[in-house]
Parts: C-alpha cells; sequence; structure tokens
C-alpha cells in the first residue's frame, strides 16, 4: 500500500481489541497511535502490548480526542458503549471500524443515522465472517447451485461464556456472526416471520437460545447459539457449524477445517480451501480479521466501498432482527 503510514486508535482493549492490535501489529503502512481504555486491568495490558512504542494511553473518549489525531478509529467497547462513543468519533468527521453487535437495541442504532453517510462510508461494521475465505468459498458454491431454501447455523462456546459476560444475549454477542452470513445469503432480504427461544440457567444468565427466520419466498433459517461446551478444553472448543441447502443440493461447513462437503446430482464432493500461511495469521478466523483492516484501511485512503452487510443500513436490519428474537423470548415466542 503507497502513501504514508495510517494512525489508528483502538476504544477497548479486551479479547477482541488486543486480536486486532495484533493483527495491525504484521501490517505494513499502519500503526496504532493510541488506546482508550477505562478499565485498570486492559488499560496495564495495553501498555504492555505496546512496550516501547509510541502509543498514549487514555481512559475516556473526551481527552482522547483533544490530544490525538488519527486518521480512523476501532471501537471494540462493550455493547452499551458502542452508540455513545461512534456518535462522538463521528461528530469528529473520523471513519470508524465499530465491533459487532452495533447497539443493544435498534432505538439505540437508530441515533447514529444522521451521522452516518448514506454510503456508510464512514462507518464500517466488524462483521468478521464477511471476509472469511470458508464462508465466502461457500457463497460462492451455493451461487453456483441454485436458490436457497434453507439455512441452519450453530455456535458453540465454553460454559463459562455465561459467567463471563452476564449482560450480552447470547442472540447479540454470538448468534449475530449467523445472522449477518445469513442476511448475505438471503442478499438482504427482509424476513416475513420470527420465532424464538431461549433458556434460563438455575444459576443466572441464558445458555441456550434459538431462532427461526421465514421469507416470502418460503426460504427457511434456524440458528442456534450456545454456551454448553465443558470449560478448560483446549482452544476453547468452539464449534461453528454452516448448512445451506438447495432443490437438490445441500453443503456443509465446520469453520476452521478448511473443507466445503457439497451433495448434489448424486454425489458427495468436497471443496476445499486454502488455509492461510501469513505470518500471524495462521487461521481462518485471524486472516479474516486481517482482510477485514485491510478493507477498512483501503477504506481511510478512499479506494473502496463498505460492503453490503458491513453497512450501517445492514446492521440496523440485523439489529432488528436480534430485538425480536429477545422480545419474543419474553413473550409467546412467535412474530
Amino acid at each position: 500500500m503507497n502513501g504514508r503510514a495510517l494512525r489508528l486508535g483502538i476504544i477497548g482493549f479486551g479479547g477482541m481489541g488486543t486480536m486486532h492490535a495484533e493483527q495491525i501489529s504484521y501490517m505494513e503502512n499502519v500503526v496504532v497511535a493510541g488506546v482508550i481504555e477505562p478499565g485498570v486491568l486492559n488499560r496495564t495490558k495495553a501498555q504492555a502490548f505496546f512496550s516501547g512504542q509510541d502509543v498514549a494511553f487514555f481512559d475516556d473518549v473526551e481527552t482522547a480526542l483533544e490530544n490525538l489525531q488519527v486518521d480512523g478509529w476501532i471501537v471494540t467497547s462493550s455493547t452499551s458503549t458502542h452508540i455513545e462513543i461512534t456518535r462522538q468519533l463521528l461528530e469528529r468527521g473520523y471513519r470508524v471500524l465499530l465491533e459487532k453487535p452495533i447497539a443493544s437495541s435498534l432505538v439505540e442504532a437508530e441515533k447514529l443515522r444522521a451521522l452516518v453517510k448514506p454510503d456508510s462510508s464512514n462507518l464500517m461494521m466488524g462483521h468478521i465472517l464477511l471476509w472469511n475465505k470458508e464462508f465466502q468459498t461457500l457463497k460462492s458454491e451455493a451461487t453456483k447451485l441454485g436458490k436457497i431454501t434453507a439455512i441452519n447455523c450453530s455456535r458453540q462456546r465454553s460454559a463459562d461464556h455465561r459467567v463471563r459476560y452476564p449482560g450480552e444475549s447470547p442472540f447479540a454477542f454470538i448468534m449475530v456472526h449467523d445472522l449477518y452470513t445469513v442476511h448475505s445469503l438471503v442478499a438482504a432480504q427482509e424476513p416475513t416471520t420470527f420465532s424464538a427461544q431461549q433458556r434460563k440457567h438455575d444459576q443466572g444468565g441464558v445458555d441456550l437460545a434459538q431462532a427461526q427466520i421465514k421469507w416470502s419466498d418460503n426460504t427457511y433459517a434456524s440458528l442456534v447459539a450456545n454456551y454448553l461446551i465443558p470449560d478448560d478444553i483446549p482452544g476453547g472448543g468452539n464449534i461453528d457449524e454452516l448448512t445451506v441447502a438447495g432443490e437438490s443440493w445441500h453443503m456443509r461447513l465446520l469453520y476452521e477445517s478448511g473443507v466445503i462437503q457439497i451433495a448434489s446430482k448424486g454425489e458427495v464432493r468436497q471443496v476445499k480451501v486454502d488455509p492461510p500461511k501469513r505470518i500471524g495469521a495462521t487461521n481462518f478466523f485471524d486472516d479474516a480479521l486481517r482482510n477485514e483492516l485491510e478493507h477498512f484501511l483501503l477504506l481511510i485512503r478512499g479506494v473502496e466501498s463498505v460492503p453490503v452487510g458491513a453497512r450501517y443500513q445492514d446492521a440496523c436490519q440485523i439489529q432488528g432482527w436480534i430485538g425480536n428474537f429477545i422480545s419474543l423470548t419474553q413473550d409467546e415466542g412467535a412474530k
């Protein structure tokens, strides 16, 4: 990439903020110039990560904006802070990469509408799977096979997520990944029917959430997100799966396997996705995050636009779906 090195700021240095910083450290012509982190433990972690580098640290947005000049911001703070922080950044004219989900509710998300440009060029959502080579390959293969009639998504995490993230709904916290891939697969069509269920754990919180969606063309999607994998499994034990079916065909992807299994025309075949081999990005997740960040840099430079699925209007549409699921689990369960 030509031109001077771009300067980025990161807001929030928990797990996702750290992952962004790690990928940026392998990239050319970009540096992290500042970190905003009000939490003492995470700020100390950030200071250790950037030890010896010219990085400024702040515990509030206002002070940082008064004292730091950057080309763009990455917001990875808790969901409840997304809108207020992003509002301040957009008002100052910055381009922002905002991690999912956009907000705690659609009402909150709508507060940014007047500040976001029509093409969303000043706000890009961190919908990372849109840059995942496995998902991109599956979508490409599905396009060749014909109309999609059914989608099934499963996203499973360790049991301690229920305790570690007590204020985050599984619908918004992990199912959102599958919702924006579904949104991409159905070309952003708005559903006609929603239903949803969740299970409350005896010791507090929710450990299982599931949802069903129907479109006017008789396409269905079924999604489940749970915190049921036993703790202390090496690597976390995450299991993420996507199956897509059409008339006389079916495909299945177990994320991070690099293999898409396709059944059609009386045979079963495999489409293999070449594993990432870049330094610091040797799995599909890290590779997708790197790709997403590279796209954000091109957006800042005015070379790229925000793709469908990562625009503000897409995030609001998906937030509306999440809002339906959450309200349904507190009501009759179908709409």
